[in-house]
């Protein structure tokens, strides 16, 4: 769970997309930031790292991002080297995406699947999923042939597993659990 500070944060920074009306571009953007971040923890590790001057942070951050982001996203990134809050960015992301979603009536559902999904296949779950939730689903899809066959889907706290390995576990729990009658 995301920090005050974090959800703070995130609250103004939505506000200002609000304002500005810019959501889209603001999301899009804190989404890529923190994409790079994560794909390279040696640069978060260099915004974060208490003997590195803060301009010289600022400085690294603009070079690197400047002409990708809005300057108040920018400006944004900044602020938060000011305010040694720079460590926070993945959980500020976090909230702001979560924020973007409610407003947007965007659900995300994790599916795992124990077979590559073809174009059809995908196109009939989401459109599936958004008519039962009544909402806009974005799918995020992984690969696990560990699931033997089928699929799991994770939406908020709510699980739909129709996996062949959550069914034979189900089946060797109930095995278990009843004592077999001999006549």
């Amino acid at each position: 769970m995301a920090g005050i500070a974090a959800k703070s944060y995130s609250d103004a920074l939505f506000a200002l997309a609000q304002e500005e009306q810019k959501l889209d571009t603001f999301k899009a953007d804190v989404c890529m930031m923190d994409e790079q971040l994560k794909a390279y923890p040696d640069f978060m590790r260099v915004l974060t790292h208490p003997k590195i001057h803060k301009e010289e942070k600022k400085q690294t951050l603009a070079s690197v991002f400047g002409s990708e982001v809005d300057h108040m996203v920018l400006n944004f990134a900044k602020l938060l080297i000011d305010k040694s809050r720079f460590q926070s960015f993945h959980d500020i992301t976090r909230e702001f995406v979560k924020q973007y979603n409610k407003v947007n009536n965007i659900e995300v559902a994790h599916v795992r699947t124990a077979k590559k999904l073809d174009a059809a296949e995908i196109k009939r779950l989401k459109s599936m999923l958004e008519e039962k939730l009544s909402k806009t689903v974005e799918l995020h899809i992984q690969e696990d042939p560990d699931l033997l066959a089928g699929l799991r889907i994770k939406i908020n706290d709510m699980v739909l597993d129709n996996t062949a390995r959550s069914r034979m576990d189900n089946l060797k729990q109930l095995a278990q659990s009843e004592p077999v009658q001999e006549s």
